[in-house]
């Protein structure tokens, strides 16, 4: 058996699949979300199970306490710097370090081989890491691209502003909480509309004037113009949450002190996470830092190519017998001393499944039909299903391994969604209902994703497996939400595997986890390369003791 170390492990799909093959035993893992590490706990008993990777720094003394690894494993969450981290008023996604550490974990333990699955998008040019001082680029061919980022836009209220920003001290001097500007945001945006501004001023005014109260006079070390420039926003923005003047007195002031509260946010991100910056510009329309990036997965490649010979790609979950349509990228590596001197170069696994014979939908679940789900995980006791008759299927026989069914939770409906529930056929979604059915629903219908409302088809493999619940996924035939273990069956857990954690928590487990089937395809493969190398048993522990 291989000693595997897992990484972000969820749940734990990707250690279930490798230890379906009776080849790896996954000696610890590492998992931070509470509900999920209790899953992977339930299910992954000879495993340990930390808590923060980040805890992980000493690796000298993590060998000693946990022994050598053969193989690490692990998709660390990553977003580069896509769209969705401007929607969420950050420029950096606090994800990013997390692939950074994974890589360091790899180049400091140095095991025979590592896997890291992550989305599709992540050999996409969106998917790049700003320059670093941390970085330590010495050395390494990554194409250094010029990026200009725009820290406030239009002209800037506070002209000596620029001589500043980029002082820490001052920085955090200046910036308010982001509760506070959250709150303050709140306030501005509820009161565009006239209809709801005595509500949100209701709701909200005490907090705002509370929060205005509280900022204290400004230390010597700021500029008369910024402090000037405060004080005259922050007296419209009283005296509008006072009653004493309207919005529209009030709203030039309120952007502008929430715009210099983001950029002076924007300046802490790039000072914490010690983003180089090769310029600063600030002029009538605006304030712009010019700085360079690198895509992950060069970064990737280049660090961990030093050391191991890596074939990445993107895999499909149905290629590998999963119901469901699921694309991942996945990065291989053996370490090149042992790849070399046996003449081994790192493959992934080849493509088992073809379209015309994909699993489906109905070969997941269609022995669940008549089997009436419950709404409260609280009081999941299961239910036998153990004299429950069913048509096999040609995923009855590995996901049907329980005569008592957990996790068939699923959300109550209410009277509306059930009219959409039943006006959608086979692989429709919420964009081929009715206008009626979707009025005030979402502010822009049209710019819904396609999965939202989707009901699914039998006859073909699901699309990718997330939170069905937000995304409101519906059984093909009943006019009812999918559960949480049909969710489930469509990543290839079997029901032996039991997910614990509040409703939302579960599904989300769900939706994040390496399909099964798929890892262990992956795994398969990785051990077919550790025997062509010479290496059929590498660890010093008896299997007894492993199991």
């Amino acid at each position: 058996m291989y000693k595997v170390l897992d990484l972000f492990a969820g749940a734990g799909g990707m250690s279930l699949g490798f230890s379906q093959t009776k080849k790896f035993h996954v000696a610890v893992a590492v998992e931070k979300h509470q509900y999920a590490q209790l899953t992977y706990r339930q299910n992954h008993e000879g495993t340990i199970v930390l808590d923060d990777i980040l805890e992980i720094t000493d690796y000298d003394a993590f060998k000693d306490k946990y022994g050598n690894f053969d193989i690490i494993v692990g998709g660390p969450p990553c977003q580069g710097f896509s769209n969705a981290n401007r929607q969420k008023n950050h420029i950096i996604s606090k994800n990013n370090s997390l692939v950074k550490k994974y890589v360091e974990v790899i180049e400091n333990i140095k095991p025979m081989a590592f896997v890291m699955e992550n989305v599709r998008m992540l050999r996409s040019d969106i998917h790049r890491f700003y320059r670093s001082e941390d970085d330590n680029l010495e050395g390494y061919e990554l194409t250094l691209k010029p990026e200009t980022l725009c820290l406030y836009e239009g002209n800037c209220p506070v002209k000596d502003i620029n001589k500043y920003m980029f002082n820490r001290k001052t920085v955090e001097e200046l910036l308010l909480s982001e509760k506070s500007r959250t709150i303050l945001r709140t306030i501005l945006k509820g009161s565009y509309k006239e209809e709801k501004r005595n509500d949100i001023l209701r709701k909200k005014s005490k907090s705002g004037i509370k929060i205005i109260n509280a900022i204290p006079n400004r230390s010597i070390e700021v500029s008369m113009h910024y402090r000037q420039f405060e004080q005259v926003a922050l007296d419209k923005v009283l005296a509008y949450l006072e009653g004493r003047i309207s919005f529209a007195e009030a709203e030039p002031h309120m952007v502008s002190y929430l715009s210099m509260q983001r950029m002076l946010s924007a300046a802490k991100e790039l000072l914490d996470n010690k983003i180089v910056i090769q310029e600063l510009r600030l002029d009538g329309t605006g304030i712009y830092v010019d700085v360079e990036s690198f895509t992950v997965v060069d970064y990737i490649k280049e660090k961990l190519g030093k050391l191991y010979l890596i074939h990445d790609e993107v895999l499909n979950a149905a290629w590998f017998g999963a119901p469901q349509s699921r694309e991942r990228y996945i990065a291989l590596g053996i370490r090149k001393d042992i790849a070399e001197k046996n003449g081994v170069r790192p493959r992934l696994p080849e493509q088992k499944y073809f379209s015309h014979q994909y699993r489906t939908v109905k070969d997941a679940i269609s022995d669940l039909q008549e089997i009436e789900p419950g709404y409260d995980v609280n009081e999941d006791k299961g239910i036998d299903i153990s004299l429950k008759s069913y048509k096999e299927t040609a995923l009855t026989a590995d996901l049907r391994n329980s005569a008592v069914l957990y996790n068939h939770i699923t959300t109550e409906t209410r009277e509306t969604a059930l009219k959409r529930f039943a006006a959608l056929k086979p692989g429709q979604n919420f964009h081929d209902l009715d206008k009626g059915l979707i009025e005030d629903t979402y502010s822009k219908p049209e710019r819904t994703q396609n999965s939202i409302y989707l009901r699914l088809d039998y006859e073909n493999p699901s699309g990718t497996v997330t939170n069905v619940r937000k995304s409101m996924w519906i059984h093909p035939i009943v006019d009812r939400a999918i559960s949480i273990r049909e969710a489930a069956r469509l990543q290839t857990f079997p029901d032996n595997f039991i997910f614990i954690g509040t409703k939302d928590s579960q599904y989300q487990q769900v939706g994040n986890a390496v399909p099964p089937l798929m890892a262990k395809a992956i795994a398969e493969e990785l051990a077919k390369l550790l025997e062509a190398c010479g290496i059929e048993k590498v660890t010093t522990e008896k299997i007894a003791e492993l199991n």
